[in-house]
């Protein structure tokens, strides 16, 4: 059971990791993309640096989330390497 929402969370990670690579190229390769990103960063610089920061410290919690729980599972002996 452990390993298959290991697989399920694996999975959702890499999609994000596709989806926003995705987003990051055209941002870069698309003029007109990267205009609007631009604009919108001009126009309220405070906001995009504070929703950047938190979704930062979102991404980080997921993290340190996975870790403890995979520490807490390996020294309580529910997690093993067959």
């Amino acid at each position: 059971m452990t390993l298959i929402i290991i697989k399920i969370v694996l999975f959702i990670l890499l999609i994000r990791i596709i989806f926003l690579t995705i987003g990051h190229l055209v941002i870069v390769f698309y003029k007109d993309a990267t205009k609007m990103a631009v604009k919108e960063i001009i126009k309220d610089p405070e906001d995009f640096v504070r929703s950047e920061h938190i979704c930062k410290f979102m991404y980080n919690m997921i993290w340190f989330y996975l870790f403890i729980k995979i520490l807490i599972g390996v020294f309580s002996n529910q997690i093993t390497i067959n």
